[in-house]
């Protein structure tokens, strides 16, 4: 349910971000042969939008925070299903009462595996200093109704769930540890840059300003790994062929 709730949100963003950069690389030679990329460079983000409003999704998502954070229970694991069933409930609107009584799990349990990876190292960091932000600089009343801090505050939060997500299903399809750190490496930055994005907020506090910075992190680089997942990335050129 959180996911789902969290879904159009961080898609809506990430979207138009992957948007810009493919366009970086393409440029004019999109408009030249293949029509389907200036299609495409239109509709890239409208499944997101289509899906939910994001700053109402954000705000619905912060609901599950204090459970998700801080009162995790004993829940059965999710294994994949790839059976051919119809997942018609991924798109039924459920009702938005009742979702601070949700309960999750142990959301650290899912970094424990990947103790020797360097960038799920640092980003569990940030995801820890995100726990203390309600202890050493909690947003008070009047921030609580600042959509704009809410916002900044809501996208933080989903970094944390959807790193859970990421790293369960890398353990269910031992997905290559250079890859999963890779992804990690942009979860560092992204983590950093919404700090900073808290910190320059108007109704920042100055606790809030020093959590913020405290917890920006440049991720953890290494050429080696670099050049190992850009050979894995230049493999799958030419692989892909569109239905005729």
């Amino acid at each position: 349910m959180l996911a789902h709730r969290a879904g159009p949100a961080y898609c809506s963003r990430y979207c138009a971000l992957l948007a810009g950069l493919a366009w970086d690389v393409i440029a004019a030679k999109g408009f030249e042969r293949d029509t389907y990329l200036r299609g495409a460079g239109k509709d890239v983000g409208a499944l997101a939008k289509l899906e939910g409003t994001v700053h109402v999704n954000l705000a619905l998502i912060l609901k599950f925070m204090p459970n998700y954070l801080f009162a995790p229970t004993e829940q059965p694991p999710v294994p994949t299903r790839q059976d051919p069933v119809d997942d018609e409930f991924l798109f039924r609107q459920g009702p938005a009462r009742g979702l601070g009584e949700v309960t999750f799990a142990d959301w650290r349990l899912a970094f424990e595996p990947y103790a020797g990876l360097p960038n799920v190292v640092r980003f569990q960091e940030q995801a820890d200093g995100f726990t203390t932000l309600p202890r050493i600089a909690a947003p008070a009343a009047e921030q609580q109704q600042d959509l704009d801090f809410r916002l900044v505050l809501g996208q933080l939060f989903t970094l944390i769930v959807y790193a859970q997500l990421i790293l369960e299903q890398a353990r269910l399809t031992g997905l290559d540890p250079d890859v999963l750190d890779t992804i990690f490496e942009v979860f560092v930055r992204d983590f950093s840059a919404l700090a900073v994005e808290l910190h320059g907020k108007a109704s920042s506090t100055v606790a809030q300003q020093q959590w913020a910075l405290a917890n920006v992190r440049k991720p953890v680089i290494d050429t080696g790994r670099f050049e190992r997942v850009w050979e894995q990335v230049q493999a799958l050129s030419g692989a892909y062929v569109m239905n005729p």
